[in-house]
């Protein structure tokens, strides 16, 4: 279509000098007419020859650019294609793992305790050896004991903190001690409960004796300090984990990506002597009895031998 209107265009400008070389011609005299019309012809050969180079660069401007453009567009949708291709291959391989879940029947699941009509938070839980319920109360930074087996019923006794859920750092009587946030505790044989009290970054003790601060606590900002426990800095996310057979406690301290151990008194771990004999000890004492039988044996055989060589001397 622009080909054919540039064509027109072209057409009328040449009509156009011809009829001006004619008018020109017309005008002068007979001798110079020849003259004239072949100076038209000149211009007319050269017009026709510049417009036909023009027609000709159009043309080929607009075939490469129509090539460059399905070129374009191509490579275009052919990225596009890829593209959808690799994100439905995605949805298919997620999708692909849901029907790998296979449930096991015959379980059953039953709230046996409900906290919000309490006014309580469950964190974390531990039963001790005597067979009791410890929950702790993170948000309200109180330690409860609930009585087994649990129901919609139980009334859980406050341990350690204040029913208004108060916080603090104050050791001393169980009930006017005030926590931080606690995020876990832990229960050691003779039932003294270890407590992370992770926002004041101290470890507190809960025993028959009261509240007390075991390591840490001395400093407003977290830290990486080992040494005597008072100088000691963990940092704002770490739990405890009591260990019977080296009597001592583990602090796994999460913000410092460290396990810490901090060795108990002798009297925290002293119950495991008291609910059974020691088994080194039993395996001394009959190697001692066995041995001492053996002695008396042989010394019998040694006697009696001896008494038969002298009857058959005689």
């Amino acid at each position: 279509m622009v080909d054919k209107e540039m064509k027109g265009s072209g057409m009328l400008i040449l009509l156009l000098i011809l009829l001006n070389g004619f008018s020109s011609a017309s005008a002068a005299s007979p001798a110079s007419w020849c003259s004239s019309w072949s100076i038209v012809w000149s211009w007319f050969t050269c017009l026709y020859c510049i417009v036909n180079s023009f027609f000709r660069v159009v043309v080929l401007a607009e075939i490469v650019g129509a090539a460059v453009s399905d070129a374009a567009y191509n490579a275009a949708s052919a990225l596009l294609k890829r593209f959808w291709s690799l994100k439905s291959t995605t949805k298919t391989a997620v999708s692909g793992h849901r029907p790998l879940l296979k449930f096991e029947s015959g379980y059953t699941v039953e709230t046996v305790f409900d906290g919000s009509k309490l006014g309580i938070e469950p964190y974390s839980v531990e039963v001790t050896q005597s067979g009791e319920l410890l929950l702790l109360d993170s948000v309200n930074s109180n330690l409860y004991w609930i009585p087994l087996p649990l129901s919609r019923y139980s009334r859980p006794k406050l341990i350690a903190g204040s029913p208004e859920g108060y916080v603090g750092h104050i050791d001393g009587r169980p009930c006017e001690a005030r926590m931080n946030h606690p995020k876990g505790f832990t229960v050691d044989e003779r039932g003294n409960i270890y407590v992370a009290d992770t926002m004041n970054m101290a470890i507190r003790k809960i025993s028959d004796a009261g509240v007390t601060t075991i390591a840490g606590g001395k400093w407003s900002r977290g830290g990486h300090s080992d040494g005597p426990s008072e100088d000691a800095k963990f940092s704002n996310d770490f739990e405890v984990i009591s260990i019977a057979s080296s009597c001592s406690l583990l602090v796994v301290d999460r913000g410092n990506q460290a396990i810490r151990e901090i060795q108990l008194n002798f009297d925290d771990c002293a119950h495991q002597y008291e609910t059974g004999f020691p088994l080194g000890i039993a395996v001394l004492l009959a190697a001692g009895f066995f041995g001492y039988m053996l002695a008396l044996l042989q010394r019998r055989l040694g006697t009696m031998v001896s008494t038969q060589n002298v009857s058959s001397s005689t």
